[in-house]
């Protein structure tokens, strides 16, 4: 440890800890534009300037490392002098927009200049003017005159998202940030520059102008979208979802988000909603009381049924679930997996995300890691700038967005198998790495194989995630949202109905776009007797459906995800909800005959499931019967915009046309 003075406190901190984060710790405020805890310093903006004690110049917090015994002023004269210095050169030029920035009232520039700032310009000249309110994409505008060149945009996108978009044109007075030539901003963590750029520059075409940070009430949330989990926060007007803010998590986000997790909230009010439970009448839908509705699914999930469980449910809703197909319905056929998906617990020891950080071998298998797990991309890439060792095996090369090796092999299980053995120079590494983390599509039960066998050979750390799942997917297969012995799983039931053997169906919170069978589908469809959805908003399946019941929107409900690594995370309700609808949970133990409010759903999870994520973390999750078992190079791609729910009102321009991957010559 070193111990330093900072305005007379002492303080001790780890070696080659900055000044600025050593001030932090000890209650110390150091005003700054262009440094961010989350990207390497660059000291572009001097406003961070501190006198250390035998140096001949002011020097910026942000980038200095302490040093035994180092003494520092933060609010002398001199440093007064210099803040209000700083700020007088970089408003000479700035527009006097706060009355209609969308920045306006969580503004560093604002903030810094009202404390630090001086009390009159000496600036009578006309202020420069440069592009406003310019987009740059279909979700970022740009305001040139705002910008203050503090880089912190360009960085992140260059240094943290490996995609430099964005560039600083020109020098000295006349320099811009803008894209770079020939691009458009189409970045899908483009949202992250919003966040951080510490004035109005970069502002979102979603939530421009809809409302002042003041008029926002702030609710914990985690994001749907994925199995990463990331945190985030609910910015609500009116009980409305207006923006969504990251709520950074070491061990988890770093607070970065991806598009889809930034933007992807446009459905709770912008789009359409399933506001009444419905009962079909001949060849209509008739807006029902709740009451007749469960009536008629009762009745209707006679004989030979089934049920599949949505990974975006809740953890209680899923666990309510299971107790209503086993117990009443008296049928394992019952499954969770309708993405292209074999399992949710990879086997071995699953791993955490945090574990990225001290591996140094992380092997990739079918994992095509940008639309997957996004934001976990990014850990990987700052990682393999210090160093670690990327390898990825798939049917095809480039399927990592990051520099990284190829092993392009169209049967993965056996190349995961010759890596085991030790054949070549990534066999060799693999079996002598310290700490290994493998990332699995989760797709083949060849290839569960393959990493059951790979974990054995290793006599280090090895442990396992899989990428491929939604929000919950996790949580789905650890309650027993999976076929038991004689049980259907997806395929299974819809094959069944396509025979006519299968009386009714039950799908909750399932979007079955992404199925990888669409005919298999349709024929299951035409012949099924009796089908009952249950979701937020109407779609191909409510359009066929015989009972339609109304779920609320995960924003407008309370409950758990249980994400990629096994760690169950709580999200919280902010949104107002159309009244005809019911949390998740609160359906099932209807149908489960368990007159149950959230307290005594909660109390029967802790009491059934003590430690059960712990246990799949350290030993790994058995992989159930069924579900997807691979597919060819040159099927069609998902995109994150549109991964596992029908596409937002925000994100439809942003999801790409269908691309075909080619298969490797």
């Amino acid at each position: 440890m070193i111990t330093l003075t900072i305005d007379g406190r002492e303080v001790e901190v780890e070696p080659g800890t900055l000044i600025l984060d050593a001030a932090k710790q000890a209650g110390i405020e150091i005003p700054v534009f262009c440094y961010h805890p989350r990207m390497d310093p660059v000291a572009a903006c001097r406003m961070c300037l501190v006198r250390i004690e035998k140096m001949p110049k002011l020097q910026p917090a942000c980038a200095t490392p302490v040093a035994e015994g180092m003494v520092v002023h933060t609010d002398t004269d001199e440093v007064r002098k210099s803040h209000a210095g700083v700020l007088e050169f970089l408003l000479a030029n700035h527009p006097l927009d706060c009355p209609i920035c969308d920045k306006g009232g969580e503004c560093e520039l604002q903030d810094n200049s009202i404390r630090y700032g001086p009390n009159l310009t000496r600036f009578a000249d006309q202020k420069r003017h440069l592009d406003k309110a310019r987009p740059l994409g279909p979700i970022v505008e740009l305001d040139q005159e705002r910008c203050i060149q503090c880089m912190r945009c360009v960085r992140f996108m260059q240094d943290v998202a490996g995609d430099p978009v964005l560039t600083l044109h020109d020098r000295g007075g006349h320099a811009v940030v803008d894209v770079a030539e020939s691009r458009t901003f189409d970045s899908i963590f483009s949202g992250n520059t919003i966040e951080i750029c510490p004035v109005g520059a970069l502002t979102s075409r979603p939530f421009r102008f809809k409302a002042r940070p003041w008029d926002l009430d702030e609710v914990e949330s985690v994001c749907p979208h994925c199995p990463v989990g990331c945190n985030i926060r609910l910015s609500l007007r009116h009980g409305e979802v207006k923006r969504i803010l990251s709520r950074d998590n070491e061990e988890i986000d770093w607070g970065w988000l991806c598009d889809r997790g930034r933007f992807g909230y446009g459905f709770v009010h912008e789009g359409p909603r399933i506001e009444t439970p419905m009962v079909r009448r001949g060849e209509t839908l008739v807006p029902v009381a709740w009451s007749e509705a469960l009536a008629a699914l009762e009745q209707g999930m006679q004989g030979r049924v089934g049920a599949l469980g949505g990974g975006r449910s809740s953890l209680e809703a899923q666990y309510l679930m299971r107790r209503w197909i086993r117990e009443k319905l008296r049928t394992e056929n019952v499954d969770h997996r309708v993405l292209p998906l074999t399992t949710a617990i990879a086997p071995g020891p699953v791993g955490r995300i945090d574990d990225v950080n001290d591996a140094d071998f992380v092997l990739a298998l079918d994992a095509e890691m940008i639309e997957e797990a996004p934001v976990l991309t990014l850990r990987l890439r700052h990682f393999q700038r210090r160093g670690l060792r990327i390898v990825s095996v798939s049917p095809r090369a480039g399927m990592l967005d990051m520099p990284h090796e190829d092993v392009e092999a169209a049967d993965v299980a056996q190349a995961l198998r010759q890596i085991a053995q030790g054949e070549g120079e990534i066999g060799e590494a693999f079996l002598k790495a310290r700490k290994v983390l493998m990332l699995w599509s989760g797709r083949g039960h060849d290839v569960a194989e393959a990493i059951e066998s790979a974990i054995k050979a290793r006599s280090g750390e090895t442990y396992t995630m899989v990428v491929g799942g939604l929000a919950n997917s996790f949580g789905a297969e650890a309650v027993g949202l999976v076929p038991g012995e004689g049980g259907l799983d997806t395929r299974a039931m819809l094959d069944a109905a396509a025979q006519g053997q299968l009386d009714g169906l039950f799908i909750m919170a399932q979007d079955i776009e992404d199925f990888p069978d669409q005919a298999l589908l349709e024929g299951a469809l035409a012949q099924l007797p009796f089908l009952a959805v249950a979701q937020a908003v109407p779609g191909r399946l409510t359009e066929r459906a015989d009972v339609v019941l109304p779920l609320a929107a995960w924003a407008e409900s309370d409950g758990h995800f249980v994400n990629m690594e096994g760690r169950a995370q709580r999200y919280y309700s902010g949104a107002t909800r159309p009244s005809g609808v019911h949390d998740d949970w609160q359906l099932m133990a209807d149908l489960a005959g368990l007159a149950w409010g959230r307290e005594e759903t909660e109390a029967a999870l802790r009491l059934e499931l003590p430690a059960l994520f712990e246990a799949h973390r350290r030993e790994g999750g058995s992989v159930p019967q069924g579900g997807y078992e691979g597919g060819e190079p040159g099927t069609v791609r998902a995109s994150i915009y549109h991964k596992g729910v029908t596409p937002d009102p925000f994100l439809r321009s942003l999801v790409p046309q269908a691309e075909l991957a080619g298969r490797a010559e």
